[in-house]
């Protein structure tokens, strides 16, 4: 292990050990008992718990530099920092003096809402607000304290600023050297929090804490992890579950230079040891393994999508019914019925999934971008037959996720720790960009069928949804949470809860099984159901010959976030105002998601019969902005991962086999066809809420809503498209 490493293992892992057993400083921490969707959008007011528990948040150390424990996994989407704000503000601390580290697995670090160790569904801020806030209070009013009794002064005269504790008499004495005071006094049950006029560090765009490292190549994401005498390991393995080895040639692959052995293992799985990722994954090719056919080794993506097209003809769960969509439809003058395709999708983080395991038969530990560290410590202690405190997880940095990493089925660690009780060897499992694409979790395929019923005034009677797709959560820990009565809330939200007025209304759905297996994708449900609904109003203003963004107005007249948000957007583009320029048309789409509203006007051409997004407007309403620029990125990000998908993306299967490999046929979107992107958000006292995924689901169907402006067509397939190249 080199310097490098050696920092790092100390920095993200071991300091809070050392601190506990002789290092001066304070340490806090607490758990925050609270209510599901009260804590969720961060309302409530819970004091703290009566005793501080071993783990901690915050180490102050005697020079004054802040360690800030992470509970959440950094992807990519700043958490480390903005998390950091939150205790940061009030702390009254020195921002400079910050760091911050990935947290052990411990129940103190759970979500406040899913009680388990996860980063997911755009709650990180939202569900850490109060609880984070709440730690950073609590340390300054023990550290006030401190310095209070040493001065032997009245509390009420000493005031926290920058890093010190402050007396007009007195002085000034740093946090540093009130640590070890500090840490033995009584945790406050409720310190006075900030009100939003008096905030100094949320919403302000502060430095990300994680930049210089990430800049330097100082930071250790999954690929850079390395361990003495480690070995590395790719894993050929089937394209779906249930497949049965068939054959495979070892000697091939042994015959690669750097390959060290080759091992069977969970009966249809072949590991290629070597000793370097190269030659394990050149290795894994040479055995050219292939696996018998089983019951859907015919299945196709156009039996599928045959499959769920019948299905939305078929009885079953509704979801939602508002009025009588059966009797608005059978008065209807004018029918439409149109029929929406969505395929499987591949999440493809830049960094591919990876473990690495050390383990001796008695006690192990990983390494991984772990995004549910409880889940995969408890299955990886299952596995090699130990107790989950025998495995010891460490979280580093991770290069996107999408969802990717929040395995139901902790899948790349479960592959990783069986081979590691097999070999009995320190290794690293990676899976190639071709592995991930194939043996991989999809976003699942969807089947929408809408139709709408006019009077002879062209006013919009009734609307009947019928969605058929498949689970993301059948199987996993959450299924109870998220499936009532055979509903699945994945699959309709965005439909069933729409904010749009709509008198006669009526949403079912159907759960479809699926031969491969399913994951959430970045919006999850939103993917599908914002495309259309999105689109099916923007042909309600074509039919009734209203404007879109005025009949946006009228339906959501009982919505006042997104009034403001449409407000936003008019203010920004000019709408009614000013046009699109020749050749040009503009496209609307406004959606809520993760408690966040977001909507966009694009300004779309089609040159040489391929879209081209020149501009991009976005308003958003998240609450309370934490770290603007840091909040801008997560909005321009989700647009160009959503713009990707709109237009190239798409996992086919044929012959029970998928058919996309890498990024040369799974197209993600190049720098040269980003757009110009225009960010403004709502300005609120509100608690925050999500905004890693709510900037997706509107850009695919305000790009399609331009389009039909532009060429008279709906898409109704994605990707738009399919085999061309932009």
């Amino acid at each position: 292990m080199n310097d490098m490493e050696k920092n790092s293992a100390l920095n993200r892992r071991d300091f809070l050990v050392s601190g506990l057993t002789g290092l001066a400083g304070l340490v806090v921490a607490f758990h925050l008992p609270v209510g599901a969707q009260k804590a969720f959008m961060a309302e409530a007011a819970t004091p703290l718990a009566a005793s501080a528990v071993p783990n901690a948040f915050i180490h102050i150390a005697p020079d004054n530099t802040i360690t800030m424990m992470i509970n959440k996994l950094e992807m990519g989407q700043g958490v480390n920092t903005s998390l950091a704000q939150l205790i940061a503000e009030e702390l009254e601390c020195d921002w400079k003096m910050i760091r911050s580290v990935s947290a052990p697995v411990a129940p103190v670090y759970n979500h406040t809402v899913f009680q388990t160790q996860m980063t997911g569904g755009s709650s990180a801020l939202s569900s850490s607000w109060q609880q984070h806030r709440k730690i950073g209070a609590a340390m300054r009013e023990m550290l006030k304290t401190a310095a209070a009794n040493r001065w032997k002064v009245p509390l009420s005269e000493v005031t926290a600023k920058n890093g010190h504790v402050l007396h007009k008499t007195k002085g000034s004495l740093s946090y540093g050297e009130l640590a070890t005071e500090a840490g033995a006094l009584k945790l406050p049950q409720d310190p006075p929090l900030k009100n939003a006029k008096d905030f100094k560090v949320i919403g302000h765009s502060m430095k990300r804490v994680d930049a210089a490292e990430k800049s330097n190549g100082k930071a250790i994401f999954g690929m850079d992890v390395r361990i003495p005498g480690m070995i590395y390991a790719c894993v050929a393995r089937p394209d779906m579950d249930g497949q049965k080895l068939d054959s495979f040639d070892e000697k091939a692959a042994k015959k690669i230079p750097g390959v060290i052995d080759v091992v069977k293992f969970r009966d249809n799985h072949i590991a290629v040891l070597a000793k370097n990722t190269f030659a394990a994954i050149e290795g894994k090719d040479a055995l050219k393994a292939k696996w018998k056919d089983n019951q859907y080794s015919t299945a196709s993506t156009e039996s599928i999508y045959k499959e769920l097209k019948e299905a939305t003809h078929k009885k079953s769960v509704v979801a939602k019914t508002i009025g009588d969509a059966d009797a608005g439809m059978k008065n209807a003058s004018k029918q439409l019925e149109a029929v929406y395709e969505f395929p499987y999708l591949a999440h493809a983080p830049m960094e591919s999934m990876n473990c690495t395991v050390n383990y001796d038969g008695e006690k192990a530990e990983i390494w991984s971008g772990h995004q549910m560290p409880t889940i995969d410590q408890g299955v990886a202690a299952g596995i090699l037959g130990l107790k989950p405190e025998e495995v010891k997880v460490n979280t580093v940095y991770a290069g996107g996720s999408f969802g990717r990493r929040a395995s139901k089925a902790s899948d790349y660690v479960v592959i990783a720790c069986h081979l590691a009780k097999e070999i009995k060897r320190p290794l690293k499992m990676v899976f190639s960009r071709e592995d991930d694409m194939h043996g991989g979790y999809y976003r699942p395929m969807n089947v929408h069928r809408v139709e709408l019923g006019f009077d002879d005034k062209k006013n919009l009677l009734a609307w009947r949804h019928y969605i058929a797709g498949h689970s993301v959560i059948a199987g996993s820990v959450f299924e109870a949470m998220m499936v009532k009565n055979g509903l699945e809330s994945t699959v309709t939200e965005g439909v069933s809860d729409t904010h749009y007025n709509i008198k006669n209304f009526h949403c079912e759905q159907t759960r479809v099984y699926s031969p491969l297996t399913t994951l959430w994708w970045r919006s999850v449900g939103h993917t599908h159901t914002a495309y259309v609904m999105e689109t099916m109003i923007d042909e309600v203003a074509v039919e009734t010959k209203t404007d879109p963004m005025t009949l946006r107005e009228q339906l959501l007249k009982d919505s006042p976030r997104h009034l403001q948000v449409l407000k936003i957007l008019k203010g920004m583009t000019g709408w009614g105002k000013n046009k699109a320029p020749k050749g040009r048309a503009w496209g609307l789409a406004v959606h809520e998601s993760f408690n966040t509203v977001v909507g966009q006007v694009v300004e779309v051409s089609i040159e040489e019969n391929i879209p081209r997004v020149h501009k991009v407007w976005a308003a958003v309403h998240c609450g309370t902005v934490v770290n603007p620029e840091g909040a801008k990125t997560q909005v321009e990000s989700s647009i160009a991962y959503g713009l990707g998908a709109f237009l190239y993306q798409k996992i086919d299967l044929k012959d029970g086999k998928i058919v996309q490999t890498n990024f040369d046929d799974y197209e993600v979107l190049k720098i040269e066809n980003m757009p110009e992107v225009k960010v403004e958000f709502v300005k609120t006292d509100e608690p925050p809420t999500g905004l890693g995924e709510p900037g997706l689901p509107p850009i695919a169907p305000a790009v399609a809503n331009a389009l039909f402006r532009l060429d008279g067509k709906r898409v109704r397939s994605l990707p738009y498209l399919k085999g061309k190249t932009a």
